[in-house]
């Protein structure tokens, strides 16, 4: 498998995910000494706490997608390990975050990192997480509806290849949301949108194959139009 990466967004991410906590941790410090030390400093006092508080979140927000081992730059890749160059991960390269190639089309990979049990009932998705109010409050994301976020990610893509390829071409796109944390208990069979465990994805992909294969002509105006036919081509002139 092809793993084609905005490197420069990951860092950039990554660093300030890893730094923000801290950095938000030590305004709320600053501004609790500020209000015991200067008193009468109260309405800057009140605004360093905002800003520290928004820091912490931005950082929490940032934490929970590109830092440590369950950052999504890391989880998706290992879920589709063993798949061979005639499939290409696009990670932060093309208008939604992660897009798998397949030779039969394209699979727009919504990524959920929710531990606990996640549910989809009664046209409902649930999740409950042990100290869940907590995590949310340091920035984790909410489940929300990640159906219709899915959704809106095909949209959002079908889109882009509208407006970059030829009404001729014809190019299959489906939405699949991986939920990424290994401690999830994920009961969603009912969904209107596929979701899987991360674990759990590339046997889903080889059930579940974009067929027939698309046609050389349509491959390379797909990859034209997203962008990473010229990854391809430097990649193919280093080794050479």
């Amino acid at each position: 498998m092809r793993i084609i990466a905005n490197e420069t967004k990951i860092e950039r991410r990554t660093k300030i995910g890893e730094v923000a906590p801290f950095a938000g941790l030590i305004t709320l410090v600053i501004a609790t000494v500020l209000i015991f030390v200067k008193p009468e400093w109260m309405w800057g006092t009140l605004v360093l706490v905002w800003i520290g508080l928004l820091i912490s979140l931005t950082g929490g927000y940032l934490g929970d997608r590109y830092v440590g081992e369950q950052a999504h730059h890391r989880r998706v890749p290992e879920s589709l390990k063993g798949f061979d160059d005639n499939y290409t991960l696009l990670m932060y390269k093309a208008p939604v975050p992660f897009v798998f190639i397949e030779p039969g089309g394209v699979t727009v990979i919504t990524v959920k990192s929710q531990a606990g049990e996640v549910r989809y009932e009664d046209g409902r998705w649930r999740h409950q997480q042990k100290l869940g109010w907590l995590r949310r409050f340091a920035g984790q994301e909410s489940l929300g509806r990640p159906g219709r976020l899915a959704e809106a990610e095909v949209e959002v893509l079908s889109d882009k290849l509208d407006e970059r390829l030829s009404e001729d071409v014809d190019v299959p796109i489906r939405p699949v949301i991986v939920f990424t944390h290994p401690d999830v208990q994920l009961h969603a069979e009912e969904a209107p949108v596929p979701a899987v465990r991360a674990a759990e994805f590339k046997r889903w992909l080889r059930r579940t194959p974009l067929a027939p294969p698309l046609s050389d002509e349509t491959q390379t105006a797909l990859a034209e139009a997203l962008g990473y036919a010229e990854a391809e081509d430097a990649s193919s002139d280093a080794e050479t």
